[in-house]
């Protein structure tokens, strides 16, 4: 995308993401793999919980909603429960590995190479499904 994005002006920039932010997020019945989907498996909904609300102290990791807000959005930070597990859990991974650098100041580089591969499938299924605190479930 962004060898597209380079010939863009500002103006052609803000126009682009007035029309992305105004589509939008209900699944389409004829193809609903790239929205929310109900959580499949909610074994590993309390250890999301625990994550998303009050982080791990103890490994220096702030609770996602420090930076994603209390309701899974807020302005210049994306906005998780309208994206699905599968896509979260691999952005998960490729800040995880490195392989994603856009974050300012290192700050998912170094949480996610803290999070267990289980906490990252919890999380990711958790506002995969559309949830996160104060939003309920669809």
């Amino acid at each position: 995308m962004q060898g597209i994005a380079e010939g863009f002006s500002a103006r052609s920039t803000a126009d682009l993401a007035a029309y992305y932010a105004m589509l939008p997020t209900a699944s389409d019945p004829q193809d609903n793999r790239a929205f929310p989907q109900p959580m499949q498996d909610r074994s590993g909904a309390s250890m999301a919980i625990r994550l998303i609300i009050f982080g791990d102290g103890g490994r220096g990791i702030p609770p996602c909603q420090s930076c994603h807000g209390p309701v899974s959005y807020v302005k210049g930070a994306p906005p998780l429960s309208t994206q699905n597990s599968n896509y979260l859990e691999h952005q998960l991974e490729l800040f995880s590995d490195g392989n994603r650098a856009n974050d300012i100041n290192i700050r998912m580089r170094s949480i996610a190479r803290q999070l267990t591969p289980e906490e990252k499938t919890a999380v990711s299924d958790y506002y995969g499904a559309g949830l996160g605190p104060g939003v309920t479930s669809r």
